[in-house]
């Protein structure tokens, strides 16, 4: 069954974007009557006509145009956002602008002496609410742009062919034709609507997930705390929060790059079955990682590469699973431990 915020994202988005289409078929029709000289019943309309019926109506159909597309725009760009993560973003950005936030980055010396080890400034320039850092998620989910993209522009073109059909009838010069293809054009339009609003669904019942450190980077022997939590409205058959070293080797086949990935280690932190996720109250764990002494640091070179993250794997009922990695980085033993920015 289909949750209530899932059901008021996907009835936002159907509104502005039947706003958005019938702001293009209004607009249509106006530029047609406008531009193009017809004739009906003898009596000829000569083109740039200035009646005021027509400005009227061409203005509400841009207004249309416009305020379901920017509305559209906004209510995409907000899915997956939490309110949470929207309030630490703009407070983040109020107190940079007072200077109440010190930007800390590795040293240079740091950064000469370890060449093959990534930077991990963009992955500590996010101060957490619960812990001191939050991590950026890296997923290989497949967004709802594309989907979006494809059922706008195909329908954007029906409508626009719609408006063309429609005027031919009535300035008495009729494009069978046209007519025809508008039918089979109609149900690929709907096709592709129906598909965009199926992963709108999706994406908006899974929520977002957070997943935030006491300190970072890390490094063998080291522990610390990590806070996850997961938004939306969900029954997770399975839950399973782990800690994985992934070593990836880069090699030429023919003029292919081929990539081979091979988890070193891993390391459950969490696993559950039958899991709730209530959209008022989401699910959340604290949770303690500790790193063998003899683990390898993170490494990025020409053909290889050792890269650290944490794993937050769901099987989620009638959502798809989802898998969502955050990097972090391990240095070397023996390095200066990393200023807090709290």
């Amino acid at each position: 069954m289909l949750s209530n915020d899932a059901s008021g994202v996907a009835g936002e988005v159907v509104f502005y974007a039947l706003l958005f289409l019938i702001g293009v078929f209004g607009l249509s029709l106006t530029l047609i009557s406008r531009f193009m000289p017809m004739s009906v019943a003898g009596v000829r309309y000569e083109a740039f006509s200035t009646s005021l019926s027509t400005w009227v109506f061409g203005i509400l159909s841009l207004a249309s145009l416009l305020t379901g597309g920017g509305g559209l725009i906004f209510r995409l760009m907000r899915i997956g956002a939490s309110s949470e993560r929207r309030s630490n973003f703009f407070s983040r950005t109020k107190a940079f602008e007072k200077g109440a936030i010190e930007l800390i980055g590795p040293a240079n010396d740091d950064l000469a002496r370890l060449p093959s080890v990534p930077r991990v400034r963009t992955l500590t320039d996010s101060p957490g609410e619960r812990l001191t850092y939050r991590l950026g998620v890296q997923t290989a989910e497949s967004g709802i742009t594309g989907p979006a993209v494809l059922a706008l522009l195909w329908n954007s073109v029906w409508f626009v062919l719609l408006a063309v059909a429609l005027s031919g009838f009535w300035y008495g010069r009729p494009r069978w034709i046209l007519a025809t293809l508008l039918i089979p054009f109609a149900v690929i339009g709907v096709w592709a609507f129906r598909f965009f609003l199926s992963q709108l669904r999706q994406h908006a019942g899974v929520g977002p997930t957070i997943v935030e450190i006491s300190h970072h980077p890390l490094a063998p022997g080291d522990s610390c705390e990590i806070y996850v939590s997961q938004m939306g409205r969900l029954n997770l058959k399975r839950l399973t929060v782990q800690l994985t070293c992934e070593e990836e080797t880069f090699y030429r086949q023919g003029t292919d790059v081929r990539v081979d990935r091979h988890e070193s280690f891993t390391q459950v932190l969490f696993q559950d079955r039958n899991v709730r996720v209530d959209p008022m109250t989401p699910w959340e764990q604290q949770l303690t990682v500790e790193l063998p002494s003899s683990v390898m640091h993170s490494f990025v070179g020409t053909h290889n590469a050792i890269r650290w993250k944490v794993v937050v794997l769901g099987e989620s009922r009638p959502w798809p699973s989802f898998c969502r990695s955050f990097p972090v980085v391990v240095h070397p033993p023996g390095l200066p431990p990393k200023r807090s920015p709290r």
